[in-house]
This record gives C-alpha cells, structure tokens and sequence, in this order.
C-alpha cells in the first residue's frame, strides 16, 4: 500500500514541468497597440495568443497581426505599420500653403493669402488622423470710409472701400484742393496717403498789389540805369562852351594869335569827341551828384590849363621882344657926337 501512495508524488514534478510558464503583460513601442480583446485579458498563460494594430496615425501595411506566448516570452511583432498621409489641403480662394514638413502624420503646414487679403483661422495646420486640423479663410480687405471733406465732394465706389478702391475729392468754388485728389485703399486698410481739404482762394489786396507794382517799377529803372546810354546834358554843353571861349580869350591877350592847322583841328576835335565819350560813360555809370562833382573836376582841370598857357604865351611873347634891343643906336649916336667934337 504504501508504494502505490508514493508514486503520484513522483509524477507530480513532471505535470508541473510540462504546464510552462505564463507570459508577462506585452510591452509594445510606439507604433503598435493591443487589440481591445487582448488587452482585457489579466494573464497570458503558455502558447496564448495575443493580437495587436496600429497605433492612431498609423496603418497596417503588412504582416500577422497576433504574437505568442512561448514559455513566458512573447514572439516578435511581424506587424509592419506606416504613417497616415494626409495629402495636400483643400486650395482655398485666395489661399496657398507652404508646406515644407511633409504632409504625413504630425507634419505642419503654413497658411498664406494672397496681397490684398487677410488670412483669418489657423495660420498652422497639422496633419492628424482625422485629416488637417483647423480652419483658415482669405477675406479680402476693406479700409474704413473717410470723413467728408469741408466745402468739397467725396466720391467712393461703394459703402465700404475694398483692397485697390479709388476714391476722388473735389473742392467748391472759390476754394483750391490741398493734398491729393485721390487715394488709394491699401492692402493693410489703410489709405495711400491722408484725405485732402478745401482752403478758400484768397484774393491779392490793394496793398499787395501796390508793392508788387512798385517793386516792379524800382527793377525797370535799376536796369534803365545800368544799359542805358545816357546824353550830355546842356548843362555839361554850356560849360564845355564857356572852357572854350576862356581859352580863345586867353589866347588873343597874349599877342600870339594862331591860325588852327587842319592838324591841330583834328586833334581838338578827336579830344573832344573823346571827353565828350568819357563823359557818356561816365554819365551811363553814374547818378546825378557824380556827374556834377566830375563837371567841376573838369572846369577846374580846364581853368589850370587855360592859365599855365597864358603864362608860358606871355613868356615868349617878351623873349621875342627883347631879342633885337641889343644897343646899337645908343652906340651909334655916341660916336656921331665923338666925331662931332673932333
């Protein structure tokens, strides 16, 4: 009895060898989860198996989809997944994308709207399972109504000017136009340059008027006086008249009356045709006080002349005389009474 008792504890060792052991809780990496069967399951025992799918961005592309459990370590994974494309976006109006990451999962792209056009939603968008996240729309763009202008016109082409809107300004009459008679709506919403105004045309006082005319009057004469050539005045004949009477008289007190040789008369009349130059010139250059002080420069000049050539007439005229009293009748008369007494 007792050996029969003894052999199912032999045999026990051997059943618990044979039943393996179970696997632990599969650890997977980023791109692959557990099935939501598989992972409700609290254990793993020897040769279970297990399933497994792509995580969420990802897809199957080939391979089993379950591992085993083999004697507490799990197979590898044959599972090959990728990552969801999410294309290019919708184009919308107006609208472009930069898209310089790719359009697979996680990548991002740039919205961008044309000039003119404000961008409003997402200026990113990133690629997520359901597709592109957010929204985004080009709206063109618009520039507030300016005020009306005091004694002047406005003219827009609607209520509410839009990107590249001319609006033209005009004044009343009796009023000018100050600053540009147009703008332009830019594509930030503002205007190309600020509204123009109305001033009133003031007319030209009497005062004003007078001055301009005066000022007028003084650069005529200013230049009357500076081109213009100017002739001797009667007053400068009549002294150039007298100069040569005084000279004619001076001339006949010293007993040396000259007949004038056609020389001499050419002389003179070229001397006076050259003061009578000088004095044009003189007279074009100058205002009336020059021309008087150099009128009795020159009747000085010509009265210091008149009495040196006296002087030298009167010199000549005794030298000439004296020159043949040399004494002979007194001489003569002596030795006729000499000859007498003897």
């Amino acid at each position: 009895m007792s050996s029969v008792k003894a052999w199912p504890l032999l045999l026990l060792p051997l059943s618990l060898l044979s039943m393996g052991t179970d696997c632990p809780f599969p650890v997977l990496n980023g791109k692959f989860v557990l099935s939501s069967e598989s992972i409700l399951k609290n254990s793993f025992p020897d040769n279970s198996v297990a399933f497994v799918e792509c995580a969420k961005g990802y897809v199957r592309k080939e391979g089993s989809t379950s591992i085993t459990c083999l004697n507490g370590v799990w197979s590898a994974v044959e599972l090959i997944c990728k990552k969801i494309d999410c294309g290019e976006p919708t184009h919308s109006p107006h609208m472009s994308y930069v898209i310089s990451d790719g359009t697979l999962f996680g990548a991002y792209i740039k919205t961008k709207c044309e000039t003119g056009y404000d961008l409003e939603g997402s200026s990113h968008r990133q690629c997520l399972v359901s597709g592109w996240s957010g929204k985004a729309e080009c709206i063109l763009t618009t520039c507030n109504l300016p005020d009306p202008i005091e004694h002047g016109k406005m003219n827009a082409p609607r209520g509410k000017p839009e990107f590249n809107d001319v609006i033209t300004f005009s004044c009343d009459d009796n009023y000018i136009l100050v600053g540009n008679s147009s703008i332009t709506c830019g594509e930030y919403g503002d205007y190309s340059s600020p509204p123009p105004k109305c001033k009133a045309i003031t007319a030209p006082t009497k005062a004003s008027t007078t001055t301009n005319k005066a000022t007028t009057t003084d650069m005529t004469t200013a230049s009357s006086r500076s081109h213009a050539i100017t002739a001797p005045t009667k007053a400068s004949t009549t002294t150039n008249k007298a100069t040569t009477t005084d000279m004619t008289t001076a001339s006949s007190r010293s007993h040396a009356i000259t007949t004038p040789t056609k020389e001499s008369t050419t002389t003179n009349k070229a001397t006076t045709t050259d003061m009578t130059t000088d004095k044009t010139t003189a007279s074009t250059h100058s205002h009336g006080g020059f021309i008087e002080a150099l009128t009795t420069v020159s009747m000085s000049a010509l009265a210091i002349i008149a009495v040196v050539l006296c002087g030298i007439l009167g010199y000549r005229h005794l030298k000439h005389k004296g020159s043949y009293n040399t004494g002979e009748e007194l001489r003569t008369k002596e030795e006729l009474l000499l000859n007498q007494s003897v």
